[in-house]
């Protein structure tokens, strides 16, 4: 039993040997790692945190900003202003493609002579032989130059019924389908134009029918009348027309 003991203390004594030998084997190994770091092994131990921080985006307020701030823009940046163009002169006004329409002619006056007037003529109402149609007359109507010099008259004269007291009667006369040209009268030179005359009796109660004493002739252009003797049936009424008349031609 005693031998047992024995046996048992002296393992045990061996285990605790090893065991302190152990700890004091670590215990050396890591103090000769610890002193034997070199100078350059921590300054690279030391950066690494450095590095790591400026590899971070956005990193700490130790980081420095990436670019430079811009400078503010000076005068001699900044460009002069141009001058203002010239104004363009304005182009010529461009004349209308279309021209206006004609005036009415008029007529040009003769030498020594202008237009004919009623006072410088005479005139008359002559039948025409074969002039009578359905309800209808054709008669010619008769301008001659009374005056010492030449005038000139183109176009229609203007015609209508008259009463002994020079009043017109009923309507004018329209305007037959002609050719206008100008006509210069010497002294004693005529004109005359065709003039259809249309029985006013056919027109009965609507007529108003009054006896003319003739017919009030103003020439082409003038102003004033001549009234020529004629005694015929007559219309009041200004709703019926009764004759139609040309334009003047130089006498044959």
């Amino acid at each position: 039993m005693t031998s047992l003991l024995r046996s048992k203390r002296w393992i045990a004594a061996v285990v605790a040997a090893g065991t302190l030998f152990a700890v004091s084997g670590c215990t050396t190994s890591g103090s000769e790692d610890a002193g034997t770091v070199s100078p350059s092994s921590g300054s690279a131990s030391a950066a690494a945190p450095s590095s790591a921080a400026s590899a971070v985006p956005g990193g700490g307020p130790s980081a420095s900003p990436s670019a430079e701030p811009t400078a503010a823009p000076t005068a001699a940046d900044t460009p002069e202003p141009s001058e203002s163009a010239e104004p363009t002169e304005s182009a010529e006004p461009v004349a209308p493609s279309a021209e206006p329409s004609p005036a009415p002619a008029v007529p040009v006056p003769a030498a020594g002579g202008g237009i004919c007037t009623a006072a410088e003529l005479t005139g008359s109402i002559e039948d025409q032989l074969g002039g009578g149609a359905a309800g209808s007359v054709y008669r010619t109507l008769v301008l001659t130059n009374a005056s010492s010099q030449a005038c000139t008259m183109a176009g229609y004269p203007g015609v209508s019924f008259a009463d002994a007291a020079g009043n017109q009667l009923g309507a004018p006369a329209d305007r037959a389908e002609a050719t206008a040209g100008s006509v210069t009268l010497a002294p004693g030179a005529s004109a005359t134009t065709t003039l259809r005359q249309t029985n006013a009796q056919n027109y009965g109660a609507e007529c108003g029918l009054t006896p003319a004493a003739g017919l009030r002739v103003y020439p082409p252009g003038a102003t004033d009348s001549l009234i020529l003797p004629q005694d015929i049936p007559a219309c009041s009424a200004a709703s019926i027309v009764l004759m139609s008349v040309g334009t003047l031609q130089p006498a044959s």
